[in-house]
């Protein structure tokens, strides 16, 4: 719809997380940074390609902000609270937000245009429920409607579609995926936001 022009030329974007603590992972990684390296590359990377591919028209980021704060005083280096800002050339900017210190799974992605608006949500116990609430509104500058989603959004299902997918293309047929330059444009900002939080501390 982005893409589409449904609200216009993209000027501001949140895309919040708030969720239950990281499981452990085998023999405890996810909570050893030296072998998970660091919280921001866990799930806010994906969020900081969203607001690359929302903001596509108006250029590659221009510069990042961001801040972090930890609940265990003896891990420090776990950053249960994160938020970033991210400046786009045509002065639109994108706000992420990720806590693993909450409750429930609950995400959020509010889109705002030069023509009009997108609200999309998703709400579960756990990440990986086979029965979320989520929605999506669309404000097109006058009036807002609900936009019929034709199914089931949410992890468990869309990891069923990556694996049809990459079967698919193993058949011979077409694989859909990022490519390696939205990678390393991901991860640059994930190490730049890092970067930010440790000079404001």
């Amino acid at each position: 719809m982005v893409e589409e022009g449904a609200i216009g030329d993209p000027r501001y974007c949140l895309i919040e997380l708030w969720r239950n603590p990281y499981r452990q992972g085998a023999s405890g990684w996810r909570y050893n940074i030296q072998q998970v390296g660091n919280w921001i590359l866990e799930e806010p990377i994906h969020f900081f390609d969203l607001a690359r591919w929302y903001f596509a028209k108006a250029g590659e980021p221009v510069s990042v902000f961001a801040q972090a704060s930890h609940k265990r005083d003896e891990h420090p280096e776990l950053q249960d609270n994160f938020s970033a800002m991210l400046r786009f050339p045509n002065g639109g900017y994108a706000v992420i937000s990720q806590t693993p210190a909450g409750y429930e799974h609950h995400q959020v992605v509010k889109l705002t245009g030069s023509r009009g608006a997108l609200w999309a949500s998703w709400s579960g116990a756990m990440d990986r429920t086979f029965h979320p609430a989520f929605s999506l509104k669309h404000f097109d500058g006058s009036q807002v409607q609900e936009v019929v989603l034709s199914r089931t959004t949410g992890e468990v299902y869309e990891l069923e579609e990556e694996v049809a997918a990459i079967a698919e293309a193993a058949r011979g047929g077409r694989l859909h995926c990022a490519a390696g330059e939205d990678g390393r444009w991901a991860m640059a900002m994930c190490l730049k936001a890092q970067e930010s939080v440790d000079a404001a501390q």
